[in-house]
């Protein structure tokens, strides 16, 4: 008996070896929001539980719906040791809400889209963010993140003027753009301007050295608010925002 057990055994295929690479993903279902700078970020942490040192991936992916900021993690892991890399999601204005699903290795992540609520900021519910340029430390969703440590530049040093512009598919009403800067390097002066057949300036700030000025004007209807840079505090010259909320 003995010995028809080990001439099985030999006859089997031996078992695959474990994988030394332990992926997880954080977190393990993602509620999101429709919109240019709604994104969230699932983080992909990959494990090395060998004693050796290695390469691993992970490939990424969603349906077409879904933006990817990338495909693929590829990273060199010492043994013992954990890289973990955040991956961003989005999907445009406009997307059908539903239940999506992204695909990380063998790990499902289910999404939850939906559209920005009635009552969300005006900021929230923008179809677009756009600037006159960027640079890649400093993007342009920096000015709309709601952490003031964060803040959109643009790429031009010493080339006035810059914008920072916000759009919506249907009109809006404004009446106040707040425009946070990042202390001591911020934004001297610039104009608030709407959309309304051409762009037209409601307010105008000179001369600026506070961290957040607030502009009012008489309520008016439009698709779109840009903020016009005019100049800086030095720093390089470049057009810096924090942060631009408008209601």
């Amino acid at each position: 008996m003995k010995i028809m057990s080990a001439l099985l055994c030999a006859l089997l295929p031996a078992a695959p070896p474990p994988d030394p690479v332990h992926l997880t993903v954080d977190p393990r279902s993602l509620p999101l929001t429709t919109g240019p700078c709604n994104a969230r970020e699932l983080s992909v942490r990959l494990a090395n539980t060998s004693t050796q040192p290695l390469y691993a991936d992970a490939e990424l992916s969603a349906p077409r719906a879904l933006h990817l900021q990338r495909t693929l993690v590829s990273t060199w892991l010492p043994a013992g040791y954990t890289s973990t890399v955040p991956v961003r999601v989005s999907a445009t204005t406009g997307t059908p809400p539903g239940d999506y699903r992204i695909r990380v290795g063998a790990i499902d992540v289910p999404v939850t889209l939906s559209a920005p609520a009635p009552s969300a900021t005006l900021v929230t519910r923008a179809a677009e963010v756009t600037a006159a340029s960027f640079r890649a430390k400093n993007p342009i969703c920096a000015a709309t993140d709601g952490d003031p440590a964060t803040f959109w530049s643009d790429g031009t040093t010493k080339y006035w003027p810059d914008w920072f512009q916000l759009g919506w598919n249907t009109p809006v009403t404004v009446s106040r753009a707040d425009v946070t800067t990042p202390p001591g390097n911020g934004l001297r002066d610039w104009d608030v301007q709407v959309w309304s057949g051409g762009w037209q300036t409601v307010a105008s700030v000179r001369g600026n050295t506070a961290t957040t000025r607030t502009s009012r004007f008489p309520p008016r209807p439009t698709s779109a608010v840009r903020i016009l840079t005019l100049s800086g505090n030095g720093l390089g010259d470049l057009s810096r925002i924090a942060e631009l909320t408008v209601s």
